[in-house]
Parts: C-alpha cells; structure tokens; sequence
C-alpha cells in the first residue's frame, strides 16, 4: 500500500473513531466497525492504535480509464454537528493533472450523451 494510501486510510479511520465516540449508542456504527476488525487486518492494525480525528485533506491519484492518472488536492468540508460530509477535487490550475481532470470531466460528459441516443 503507499504511502499516500496509508495517511487517507489512517486519516479515515481516526475520523470514524472520532463518529463511534460522538455517538456512542449508533448500532449500525458499531456494526461497522465489527465488520470492518474482522474482515480487514489493516482497519483492526489501524483501530487498534486509537487515534483520534478527523480527515480534513489529502492527495490522491486518481485512475481514470480514458486521461490515465490524475492527482487531485482531496478537501472534506463538515458542518461540525451532523457529521455530514463534502468531499472536494481540485487539481493546480494549468497545471497537465488540470488538463487531464478536464478531459477526464468531458469524457464522462460525452459517454453520458452516446448513452442517451444509443
């Protein structure tokens, strides 16, 4: 796994961490987290450790079938109180991920259209 992987999947964890102690008696939170120990080594190895938090930014790459990889500046916005979630992509303008980003949105764009006529 990279590195990259390893802070968004650690940054992720700590958040739910801090979602089951904000609310304490959410069964299907707590199903969740069961599940996820017992299915994943990696999410219990990460569990275990305590951390507490919450997942504000990262980078990622992003593989997309038509412009190859794109790494995008990766913001989750949060209203504080309802635990609700806005994830935000952005790349550097001008820069070639920009480029790819824009051609990757006026791919999915133009196969939305083949797939209306068709």
């Amino acid at each position: 796994m990279s590195s990259d992987a390893d802070e968004i999947g650690a940054a992720v964890v700590s958040d739910l961490r801090r979602a089951t102690g904000r609310f304490p008696d959410d069964r299907h939170l707590a199903a969740l987290v069961r599940d996820l120990r017992t299915t994943s080594a990696r999410f219990d190895e990460l569990w275990g450790s305590g951390a507490v938090g919450a997942h504000r930014e990262a980078h990622k790459t992003i593989h997309h079938p038509a412009v190859g990889p794109v790494t995008v500046d990766c913001d989750v916005l949060s209203d504080g109180d309802a635990e609700l979630k806005i994830v935000v992509l952005t790349t550097v303008p001008g820069s070639e991920d920009d480029s790819k980003f824009r051609l990757a949105l006026l791919a999915g764009v133009h196969d939305t259209r083949e797939h209306a006529r068709g």
